[in-house]
């Protein structure tokens, strides 16, 4: 059925109820199946939308909140490429974590992508705050379930760079607000940027792992479960790429960052004795490529972005899913 205002399903809540739903099912084994749920219900969410879709972008799900009119789903074909291959991975992702021994870490991962969907069908900047938020705290933790001293670590210097990156965003988009009336989330005028916008720009580059506020991944990434790390490099960095691609493409600072992110982090997986870090970095190399494209800002640059994400996501979480499966004995 074409989604329209009254039946519009959100990709993101079938997530977002099992992360609510999963930790009261810790008896029984009904909470694994329950897990593969959510991506499929979002999986069939975007068939629906697809088959709504024109030229034109939809904006579903408005409500009235405080005076502000509030989009959960602006939805185009760019958010829709990105929703696709989160919802397909995260379902790849569930599969390989059937045997995980308590339902605490795929509520975890549950919360994370349902945030990041959101984030991909955010249109105004308090949409996109809130489900920012949640995938941050869903990913932090991801890092703590696995309850090693090193882990606890790892995830409080991952959330410490995550609130920074919260509030740079919340700060950003307060003072656009003020300054402009709307909460809009949309292409700015990179050739005008006043210094809120900078400010949304501070708390998206944190998100992506730009050089040199990366540091965040490349210490937690392999501190994480052999679970939390598929679902870890999957999600957050390439909902940065998005948030870049529809609100800064063509920002001629983003080419030479993301060479820096490229070359910089390649250098650093070289020597990498731990393959789970080698990844990481390797990560933050192939996300550079991205905001390089998406600096570039042509049509040209802007898909083959799009499309480098969309195989990332895939690839990427193969081998994170392989390392995990030597890490574990499986």
């Amino acid at each position: 059925m074409p989604a329209d205002q009254t039946t519009f399903f959100h990709p993101a809540l079938g997530f977002l109820l099992v992360a609510v739903v999963l930790p009261f099912l810790a008896r029984g084994q009904a909470w694994r199946w329950l897990t593969l749920a959510a991506p499929l219900a979002a999986l069939a969410s975007l068939g629906g939308l697809a088959l709504s879709m024109g030229d034109a972008p939809l904006e579903l799900g408005r409500v009235q909140w405080l005076g502000m009119t509030l989009v959960l789903g602006h939805v185009d074909k760019l958010a829709m490429v990105f929703a696709a291959i989160f919802s397909l991975q995260a379902l790849i992702a569930a599969v390989y974590a059937l045997d995980v021994k308590s339902p605490g870490e795929p509520a975890a991962a549950a919360l994370h992508v349902g945030g990041c969907l959101g984030c991909l069908f955010a249109g105004d900047y308090v949409t996109l705050f809130v489900f920012w938020e949640m995938a941050s705290l869903g990913s932090t933790l991801l890092i703590w379930l696995r309850r090693t001293d090193r882990a606890i670590a790892a995830g409080y210097r991952y959330f410490l760079f995550h609130i920074l990156g919260g509030v740079l965003l919340l700060l950003g988009l307060v003072l656009r607000a003020r300054a402009t009336g709307s909460l809009a989330f949309g292409p700015m005028d990179v050739t005008a940027l006043a210094f809120y916008d900078w400010l949304i720009l501070g708390g998206f580059a944190v998100n992506a792992a730009v050089v040199p506020l990366h540091a965040w991944l490349s210490d937690a990434y392999p501190e994480a479960s052999a679970m939390g790390g598929v679902y870890l490099c999957a999600f957050t960095t390439k909902t940065s790429v998005y948030v870049l691609a529809r609100a800064f493409a063509g920002l001629d600072l983003l080419v030479p960052l993301g060479a820096l992110m490229t070359l910089y982090a390649g250098v650093y997986a070289l020597v990498q004795n731990d393959a789970r870090r080698a990844l990481a970095y390797q990560t933050i190399a192939q996300v550079g490529f991205m905001v390089a494209g998406v600096g570039v800002g042509t049509q040209m640059a802007i898909n083959g972005a799009c499309a480098h994400a969309v195989a990332h996501v895939a690839y990427k979480g193969l081998m994170f899913m392989a390392v995990g499966a030597v890490l574990t004995g499986a």
